[in-house]
């Protein structure tokens, strides 16, 4: 198979972040799974060379059966996209999965690795600080469930992971 030139920068990008990775074969999809501070994030990179985009994937490991518990969950992710600059969490409403998705188009064939290597730090950062969201709310029930503040739910700092201290730089 050819691969397009955009294509072909993110398989560098991947390769040359050292990320484990595996291809679609006969499409320009690249799997990849992450260990992130929360969860396990797996994601698929997609090349759709006529638009010079690239869309990136993730899919929550967690599955939500309950009706009430995908309509709790709407409503978070509702809540999380008013705030995001880039890309949106979505719901697969049959299968009660959360995803997130951020695409780009490029304005060059080969597009910009920083670019990609950005977009797949997004779709694991964002799937990641969801996490143990998505966990409180699918682990609610009842009661309980109904009256979870999902508003209240997001301005939960304990759940961020701690920011490394750096050195302050001398004067």
């Amino acid at each position: 198979m050819v691969y397009s030139e955009l294509y072909s920068t993110a398989l560098t990008t991947f390769h040359e972040a050292e990320w484990a990775y595996t291809e679609v074969e006969g499409r320009e999809v690249i799997r990849a799974g992450f260990e992130a501070h929360h969860t396990r994030v797996e994601l698929h990179l997609q090349v759709f060379e006529p638009l010079a985009a690239v869309s990136v994937v993730s899919e929550s490991p967690r599955r939500a059966a309950d009706p009430l518990h995908r309509e709790r969950l709407a409503e978070l992710i509702m809540r999380v996209n008013r705030t995001l600059t880039l890309g949106n969490f979505e719901m697969d409403w049959d299968a009660g999965r959360l995803l997130f998705r951020v695409t780009n188009l490029f304005s060059t064939p080969q597009g910009d690795a920083s670019v990609i290597q950005g977009l797949v730090h997004t779709t694991v950062g964002e799937m990641d600080r969801l996490a143990p969201l998505e966990a409180i709310v699918l682990q609610a029930e009842g009661s309980a469930l109904a009256a979870l503040d999902i508003a209240a739910l997001l301005q939960r700092e304990d759940l961020l992971p701690q920011i490394p201290s750096t050195p302050d730089p001398a004067p």
